[in-house]
């Protein structure tokens, strides 16, 4: 991870600027930047899919490891001040799709099918998002949902749909602010 690091410093220090210094950035914290990146090229997606770009600090991560298997990240943000920051941000990243507007809106036209989703974005919709991304997964489909743990209240009814059916397999890690890793068994 520190050549991954080195290489990138210079982008890394900007994101890290920004979320000093603009208020309602919601970027994940640095290790689970790095375990989604692992999680990616162990997988090696043909096409990702993350829900909340904020200003594209995991979208930075999901696009370098995407590079290794000529995957492509496809990103949604609903807000349009994150989104123009995101655009800058990404400007030099050759394999990100970003898209403005509700998820909830922009899942149902999106046409690829998904290896890997990224979920970080309302936590209270986050239930609505599982159930209509259903026939865009891939069987063995990875979802990470971020905030588990300290947004528990607020995504319980994702957790409970997640660990209850029998499409998924999942795992609750206790990483900054908690992630749930589940895979999709296509029936």
């Amino acid at each position: 991870m520190e050549r991954i690091k080195e290489k990138y410093k210079h982008e890394l220090a900007r994101f890290d600027i920004q979320r000093n210094n603009i208020h309602r950035l919601w970027n994940i914290h640095q290790e689970t930047a790095e375990l989604l990146y692992t999680f990616v090229k162990i997988k090696a997606p043909e096409h990702i899919l993350e829900i909340g770009t904020s200003n594209g600090f995991s979208t930075f991560w999901l696009s370098i490891a995407a590079e290794s298997c000529d995957a492509v990240v496809d990103t949604i943000e609903v807000d349009e001040d994150r989104f123009k920051l995101a655009k800058k941000n990404l400007v030099n990243r050759k394999n990100i799709i970003q898209r403005f507007g509700k998820a909830e809106l922009i899942i149902p036209e999106l046409t690829d099918k998904f290896d890997f989703v990224f979920i970080d974005a309302g936590k209270i919709n986050y239930i609505d998002y599982i159930k209509i991304l259903i026939n865009k997964l891939n069987n063995n489909a990875i979802i990470v949902a971020d905030n588990v743990i300290s947004h528990k209240d607020t995504v319980k009814e994702y957790l409970d749909y997640i660990e209850s059916s029998d499409l998924f397999d999942s795992v609750t890690l206790n990483i900054d602010s908690g992630l749930n890793v589940a895979i999709y068994k296509a029936k």
